[in-house]
């Protein structure tokens, strides 16, 4: 087992209502990064989660081709999505799930952002809708090493769920181990060939890229939650394909 894990550098970040934090261990995790990601103001992310899904610049930005086939999509989309976050809590007062989720999903891409300097790309519900539950990873981001991360959000009201079998749906580490073994990563090619831009795209045909496991947390010890994700992230054969993996786990506190 590593050491414990502590809180490394703080960002706060205002305008999201959350606190990101680098997690840090005395021992070497070798290719293995963790931060949290604490929001403390519902109504203050969602305006963000809005604002971000109606920012059509990436759709703009991209050649005539790719712009006309991702415009009607990413703007349909993002009217739904817009209807979700109007959404945050749900009648007993907890975190309303389809907002959870995608709270998870984009606010850790925003961890990953501000913490280890990604470069978010838009959540792949604006460029690839899914057409059923579980079809591929939620978000995606690139490193500064120009390595493109492919992230598997998980969220519950009740639990923190970072773990499950390979292939499993109840947790991101078994979701994303499944998804990287069915080579879901590389289904995305084209799509992140206009996305994340030419280099990156280059690393995922040589192979390298990186997984996030993002999920909610719901304990009194985050910190221990997030050192058991570390060390369950290590039994996970396909993860070991990826070149980084990131943990993020984001837990609301009022």
């Amino acid at each position: 087992m590593s050491d414990n894990l502590s809180y490394g550098q703080i960002f706060q970040e205002e305008t999201w209502g959350s606190t990101f934090y680098e997690v840090t261990s005395v021992s070497d995790t070798e290719n293995i990064f963790v931060c949290h990601a604490k929001i403390s103001d519902l109504e203050k992310i969602a305006l963000e989660l809005t604002t971000l899904v109606n920012d059509n610049s990436w759709v703009i930005k991209l050649d005539d081709r790719a712009r006309r086939a991702y415009e009607t999509t990413a703007q349909k989309t993002a009217d739904a999505l817009v209807k979700v976050f109007k959404t945050t809590l749900s009648s007993d007062n907890k975190v309303a799930s389809e907002f959870g989720e995608l709270m998870v999903s984009m606010g850790s891409s925003k961890a990953l952002e501000v913490v280890f300097g990604h470069r978010s790309l838009p959540i792949a519900e604006l460029w690839k809708p899914k057409l059923a539950q579980n079809e591929g990873f939620d978000f995606h981001t690139v490193c500064t090493e120009d390595i493109i991360n492919f992230g598997e959000a998980k969220f519950s009201s009740t639990s923190s769920p970072y773990s499950g079998i390979s292939g499993d749906s109840s947790g991101a580490g078994g979701q994303a181990d499944g998804f990287i073994g069915g080579n879901k990563h590389l289904m995305n090619g084209p799509h992140l060939g206009s996305l994340a831009e030419e280099d990156p795209a280059t690393n995922l045909d040589n192979d390298l890229f990186g997984v996030v496991l993002a999920f909610s947390i719901n304990a009194a010890n985050p910190l221990m939650v997030l050192k058991n994700a570390l060390e369950h992230s290590k039994t996970y054969e396909n993860l070991k394909k990826a070149k980084n993996i990131y943990i993020v786990g984001v837990s609301h506190e009022s």
